[in-house]
């Protein structure tokens, strides 16, 4: 893959040149798949587990949890959910909040975005959130790209299937901070589950919260990312140093450095949004 840059108006943007397998798995309307990668793996979930509460068509979504042991892995979870209006198959999206975020607050605020789009979309409690609103939830451990966490957003993910009417071919991954932490480790470690992603103030380091650098370089999934210069909370250069891993291993995707935005400033911003509306688009989850 072949990529350029430019800069406009204080963004840098990656210009990116398809290879050929790429370009040929996005006409077949199946997931991207590189080289010998296996087919997206069977989604694991116990659909009777899984208690949704509320009308997921409103404004204000829906609240659900999970409760069940899969795989030997004990599941307590808890998030939200927002459902377009019509029949589907519809595509969706797993949304991951940030430090001392939840899914009523952050998650549900990019759903209610996305669910505008045409899309499914779901964000669960990570261990970050708060201790008060974590309290009882499982798997249990440390807070951004852990372990604990990246089964939490796989199971989450899983639970789509329990949804009713989602294109499970079609599915993206979105997070800010933290969650973009945890978006990074989960497709580095589920590397057929996602058509496309995105995040904003992410990036890798070899800190004990952030993507690890061995799992960025088995990122296969288009991935954009957006960054604030300013950003006093996660440094540019986490950002910029994903960028190179992902230019390095050929995977498709683009860097967004907005000028004097800091940490919080990225969150919503609609230039932003509207970025990766364009790049769901151009990757065929929308």
């Amino acid at each position: 893959m072949r990529t350029a840059r430019r800069r406009r108006n204080g963004v840098w943007s990656g210009l990116v040149v398809l290879p050929a397998l790429w370009a040929a798995n996005l006409v077949a309307g199946g997931p991207p798949a590189v080289g010998g990668s296996p087919a997206v793996a069977a989604p694991v979930a116990s659909c009777a587990a899984f208690v949704v509460s509320g009308n997921p068509r409103s404004s204000l979504g829906a609240t659900w949890t999970y409760r069940s042991t899969d795989g030997g892995v004990r599941y307590a979870l808890e998030g939200v959910l927002f459902v377009p209006n019509g029949t589907g198959p519809f595509p969706a999206v797993v949304i991951s909040h940030g430090k001392g975020g939840t899914p009523r607050g952050y998650s549900a605020t990019i759903g209610r975005t996305m669910v505008g789009w045409g899309m499914v979309a779901i964000g669960t409690m990570y261990t970050h959130a708060p201790d008060a609103e974590d309290l009882g939830n499982a798997p249990d451990g440390p807070d951004g790209a852990s372990t604990a966490n990246v089964q939490r957003a796989k199971k989450t993910r899983d639970l789509l299937t329990c949804a009713g009417g989602v294109a499970m071919t079609r599915i993206a991954a979105h997070g800010h901070s933290m969650g973009a932490f945890v978006t990074g480790q989960l497709l580095g470690t589920h590397t057929t589950d996602f058509r496309a992603a995105s995040h904003t103030a992410g990036g890798v380091s070899d800190g004990p919260n952030a993507t690890k650098p061995a799992a960025a370089e088995q990122i296969v999934t288009p991935y954009q990312l957006h960054h604030g210069d300013a950003d006093q909370v996660v440094a540019l250069f986490q950002d910029q140093t994903l960028d190179a891993i992902l230019t390095t291993s050929g995977t498709p995707h683009q860097l967004h450095v907005y000028a004097g935005y800091d940490h919080q400033r990225i969150t919503f911003d609609s230039v932003m949004l509207s970025r990766v509306r364009s790049w769901y688009q151009t990757w065929g989850v929308l």
